[in-house]
């Protein structure tokens, strides 16, 4: 009895003397401040902590959230100087009759002092250092700083550390958009999350609302009406698709690169300052297509979205998987068979070689003798394996032809297709005969990068998504720089995307894409022969993104590029675009457009019905009319493809 008196005594010296302002001369407290990432246009990506914590501004704490929470976890707290001595008086008193902690009696204050600084053990040392470090903290910061630090550290359940990460796990949305039936029941899982969390125990979660909004009117901070209407609001408890953040996946590469090259306590607890490529409103986009383009596929089944900017190699908007809180694994960096995208890469070199757009090759039975002894016949998507008849490259670019594709390898040599797609930034490139057909698993990033060589005029960007980084006084650290290079000329590149065009026109195999995104562009679907992968590449001047749809097992989606990868490219690309003017890809000055027949491939007559027009490096023009047509006296232009097609 005599030990817990004089317990009790020291208790009450320690709550006199750190009421008084008496200084013991601690060592200097700072805040541990997490590493701040920015978008492209300087504003603040929201994700990066040790934990699943969005970090909020005072601003941004809503007003229900803060009287909810003060009502019920510290009432005195913006009166008080850190310690509230007569709750901790009834604290030990329970303590002492219990012989263990088992009451806190902490202030806001306390609690921030021990989610910042100490841990979770209950002991008599750990609660006497919590007191010094809300006295130190209330001298340092203000009331306002100290309710931010709690409301993005405090532990709400479900992993979700912080107001806004709760917001997201809790009700799927931010936390600005929470009403006060919302508020209320935050406020009240704070106390003992396992207890009331609303996914497990649903009614005990709504009991404990109901005594954070009666604190709420006994403290006179909501009216009755306020009050009744609070308690009817029917709560929907939903997690968020972006629970982590507006770009989980984005800012995980960027976690990521910040471990390899700094220690953790700089990251987490030094406040450095990551400049990155991200556009958040082009994520803000992505994020909506990839919502609409994946609504109505099965859970498992996975889309990868990765959009940079052709001219540098930033990227822009990053979409790894359907649900980073339960697979944070990054497909946008995984290898896939990319299917017939992988075309152009081939026809580009072929144009190097002197073929032109107008080139025509049979679409017929082929075997190939390979190595090993076996035969290879490739064949088209489809009911009929060929078209029997002869065909234009850029139509066989647009129809997606395979077995023109892999006639054209052949003679330009599988040696020299692999090794010219390695300055499309390729490695590893085996040559076979089925290589434009997607034998090369690729990753998305990668994909989208190559195809910005198109984009851009020939120049291949390294993808970057870090500009520079500061440590938290603003000193530069690293500072990165663009690496590029020439890999084509801009004439192969200018005649490579219009073949890639007519992907999109009328009879290619994404045609219906441009009911959506009506701009100049350009791209490619791809579907892998087992259906495991779906792809579609393309890009306008200013933007390039590559989807894949797939899943992470090897087993059939059944979906095509254009049916299941297309819909979310153009859905995106539009929303990214808007507010842009619609321009159209620059030709070089060596370069002519012609109309040509796509049963010749000659140059178009009147009576032609079938035509197209081409890209040409001058010189390279088909020599003469159209023999086909040029006796007929009756027909009709038609400047695009008409005939109905498949898709791949």
């Amino acid at each position: 009895m005599k030990n817990r008196l004089r317990f009790l005594r020291a208790v009450l010296i320690a709550i006199l003397v750190l009421s008084s302002g008496f200084s013991l001369n601690l060592p200097p407290v700072e805040i541990p401040q997490p590493s701040v990432v920015y978008d492209i246009n300087g504003d603040i990506i929201r994700g990066i902590s040790e934990t699943n914590t969005i970090y909020l501004t005072r601003d941004e704490i809503p007003a229900s959230f803060v009287r909810a929470i003060i009502a019920v976890e510290d009432k005195n707290f913006y009166s008080h100087y850190g310690v509230d001595p007569v709750g901790i008086l009834r604290a030990v008193f329970v303590n002492l009759k219990a012989g263990k902690i088992m009451a806190g009696g902490s202030t806001i204050t306390q609690q921030t002092a021990k989610n910042l600084f100490l841990t979770q053990e209950r002991t008599w040392l750990r609660k006497f250092k919590e007191l010094f470090y809300a006295v130190q903290l209330e001298r340092e910061y203000s009331k306002d700083e100290i309710l931010t630090f709690y409301c993005n550290s405090i532990y709400f359940g479900q992993g979700a550390y912080g107001l806004e990460a709760a917001a997201r796990t809790f009700f799927a949305c931010q936390a600005m958009e929470l009403t006060l039936a919302q508020s209320a029941l935050l406020a009240g899982i704070t106390n003992w999350p396992s207890q009331y969390d609303p996914y497990i125990n649903p009614d005990k979660a709504r009991d404990r609302q109901k005594l954070v909004l009666n604190r709420m009117m006994a403290e006179k901070m909501i009216d009755e009406t306020e009050y009744q209407k609070a308690l009817q609001e029917e709560l929907v408890y939903q997690q968020a698709r972006f629970i982590g953040g507006d770009a989980p996946y984005f800012i995980a590469m960027v976690t990521d690169y910040l471990k390899r090259n700094y220690d953790e306590r700089s990251i987490y607890q030094d406040g450095m300052q990551i400049y990155t490529t991200l556009d958040l409103t082009m994520q803000k986009a992505a994020n909506q297509a990839y919502l609409q383009g994946t609504k109505d596929f099965p859970p498992d089944l996975q889309a990868v979205l990765a959009a940079i900017d052709p001219a540098n190699g930033y990227i822009k908007a990053l979409i790894g998987g359907r649900d980073f809180a339960r697979a944070p694994y990054n497909r946008a960096l995984a290898e896939r068979q990319p299917g017939s995208t992988f075309k152009p890469f081939m026809y580009s070199l072929g144009i190097d070689y002197g073929l032109t757009q107008a080139d025509m090759f049979m679409c017929q039975e082929y075997e190939y003798y390979l190595e090993n002894g076996d035969i290879y016949k490739p064949v088209d998507y489809g009911d009929k394996p060929f078209h029997y008849r002869p065909l234009t490259l850029r139509e066989a670019m647009a129809r997606s032809d395979n077995v023109i594709a892999v006639k054209v390898n052949e003679i330009l040599g599988p040696k020299a297709v692999a090794s010219y797609a390695a300055l499309f930034g390729f490695k590893g490139v085996k040559p076979v005969l089925s290589l434009p057909l997607g034998s090369k698993e690729v990753k998305p990033l990668e994909m989208a990068a190559a195809y910005g060589v198109f984009a851009s005029g020939g120049l291949y960007s390294q993808p970057v998504y870090i500009l520079s980084i500061k440590d938290r006084r603003g000193k530069i650290l690293e500072q990165n720089q663009i690496q590029q290079q020439r890999v084509i000329s801009e004439t192969t590149a200018y005649i490579i995307t219009d073949m890639l065009k007519a992907v999109l026109q009328p009879g290619g195999t994404a045609s219906q894409l441009m009911t959506v995104f009506d701009r100049p562009a350009a791209g490619k679907t791809g579907t892998t022969d087992d259906f495991n992968d779906a792809w579609f590449v393309g890009y306008s001047p200013d933007l390039c993104c590559a989807v894949w749809v797939g899943y992470d097992a090897d087993r059939p989606a059944d979906l095509t590029g254009g049916a299941a990868a297309g819909p979310i490219w153009a859905v995106f690309m539009q929303e990214a675009s808007r507010g842009l003017p619609p321009e159209d890809f620059v030709k070089p000055y060596n370069v002519n457009i012609m109309n040509i027949c796509l049963d010749s491939g000659m140059i178009a007559v009147e009576g032609c019905k079938r035509t197209n027009s081409m890209a040409f490096i001058k010189g390279t023009e088909p020599g003469g009319i159209c023999y086909l047509h040029s006796n007929v006296g009756e027909g009709m232009m038609n400047s695009e493809l008409s005939v109905p097609v498949p898709e791949e």
